[in-house]
């Protein structure tokens, strides 16, 4: 009775002639159903703003398909067309206090991509990311138009599903009971490394969250000389300080850490009086590519009592191959936390990044609410509020593109592209090992990173540098 008391207001309302100025001549039907038995016209403003819609994208589109060849014309097609910064400044123009026009506006969109490193293009082997794959690229796209925030269920009803699905689709690979998992995605890995830390934090010492750090706590975490840094940031968000951050001996060929100067270190600390309640692991260091062994840091880290998180931002998408997950990974479903970067190898779009959590009930939001209760409220479906669990309230809507392009590839896409890229990283070895005279490998690699020396012809034949060279 009461709603349809308010849907008759709603309509004399609408038919009101003092809204009759708001109409406009240019009215589209929107779709029916079972609310709009009024095929109430559309408002002027939303056909104006399609109209820009529809002119953008057919700009747009041929530009893009246009990128989208160069890139795969690696041979004849630069990576980019490098400019400075008077350049680049000089061709996207200024601000000004009117609007400019869609021309205008499509010019400055070209700049963008032919100013901008295509890393798309096979070629691009810089950094630890690369191009993204076109479900993932729409995906953004209708992120963008939703524009909601995940931070409660009922304005985010299928992101907050799909962001809980995937971080148990992503635990389960490390070998997390499905009952134990928890987690969240966060905008980079440096979030999710900074987060596991401060859910450490508030286990070993739960008044800091409230209350500060107290002069008897002394608190000191580990982590791996070769690691991130992102875990010494980390320490220095947290309050505890970088120099209370203890960076353990790794061997210098492979960047793996030495088990044995990890528990040598803990002893040293507890020596001196102080508290250690976090050891950061590598799965995939940056430089060398090295995986910590798992499980004889878990079985320390259990022994004196201590959270044990292991970075896999950069190797994590490597454990979806059933060749690799018994090897670099084994032991990886003792740790307390995992951090992984999908947009490292799996071809998802920039940035997206999980945080999962092993039988840590409740343990992100313990170390983050804030007590905002005109937010959060405890309901049937209150842990799809995810918001409250994290550092973010304005977070944006990553499990879309994620689960999209888990859609598109299916489990067995993405384990098909872990394989592809340790292939590739063999046959690359293979092929530096073949021309000594022209290259000297630094080490074995363990996984995709090839580390290895270019020979100069100068240097080459056991010639000696000259001044004349």
């Amino acid at each position: 009775m009461l709603l349809r008391k308010i849907n008759n207001q709603y309509l004399r309302i609408c038919k009101s002639p003092q809204l009759r100025p708001f109409h406009s001549a240019r009215v589209m039907n929107a779709p029916s159903s079972v609310n709009d038995l009024t095929k109430e016209p559309v408002r002027k403003e939303f056909v104006d703003m399609l109209s820009d819609f529809d002119q953008l994208m057919d700009k747009m589109i041929p530009v893009i398909r246009e990128y989208y060849l160069d890139c795969g014309r690696p041979k004849t097609v630069k990576m980019n067309e490098f400019a400075l910064p008077d350049q680049i400044l000089k061709e996207i123009g200024e601000i000004k206090e009117s609007g400019q026009s869609i021309d205008q506006c499509v010019d400055t969109l070209k700049t963008s991509l032919k100013y901008s490193l295509k890393t798309m293009h096979p070629f691009f082997m810089d950094k630890l990311y690369a191009g993204s794959e076109p479900i993932g690229q729409v995906a953004e796209l209708v992120t963008a138009i939703l524009n909601t925030h995940v931070h409660v269920y009922h304005v985010a009803p299928v992101f907050s599903v799909m962001e809980v699905e995937c971080v148990k689709i992503f635990g389960k690979e490390f070998g997390f009971k499905e009952e134990h998992i928890d987690g969240t995605l966060n905008p980079g890995g440096s979030m999710s490394n900074m987060m596991a830390l401060l859910a450490a934090r508030q286990e070993h010492f739960p008044h800091v969250r409230n209350e500060g750090w107290k002069a008897e706590d002394k608190p000191v975490a580990f982590t791996s000389v070769q690691s991130h840094y992102s875990v010494a940031r980390g320490a220095m968000v947290a309050g505890m300080g970088i120099n209370n951050l203890v960076n353990v001996p790794c061997d210098r060929m492979t960047g793996v850490m030495i088990p044995e100067k990890l528990e040598e270190a803990l002893k040293a600390e507890i020596e001196k009086g102080n508290k250690p309640f976090f050891v950061n692991t590598l799965a995939g260091s940056t430089v060398m590519g090295g995986f910590d062994d798992q499980n004889a840091i878990s079985a320390i880290c259990k022994k004196y009592g201590v959270w044990h998180h292991i970075d896999a931002c950069w190797g994590g998408y490597l454990v979806f191959s059933n060749k690799l997950k018994t090897t670099l990974f084994a032991g990886a479903e003792k740790a307390d936390s995992i951090s992984i970067n999908p947009h490292k190898g799996l071809s998802v779009p920039t940035q997206c990044s999980l945080l999962l959590t092993n039988n840590k009930k409740d343990a992100l939001r313990k170390s983050n609410h804030s007590g905002a209760e005109y937010l959060f409220h405890e309901t049937e479906y209150s842990k799809y509020d995810i918001g409250d669990k994290t550092l973010s309230c304005g977070r944006r809507g990553d499990g879309l593109k994620l689960w999209m392009c888990m859609q598109r590839n299916g489990l067995e896409g993405f384990r098909a592209k872990a394989d592809d890229a340790m292939e590739k990283s063999v046959y690359i070895t293979n092929q530096i090992k073949k021309q000594p005279e022209k290259f000297t490998m630094v080490n074995e690699p363990q996984a995709t990173n090839i580390c290895f020396w270019y020979i100069p012809k100068a240097f080459r034949n056991g010639a000696e540098y000259t001044d004349s060279q």
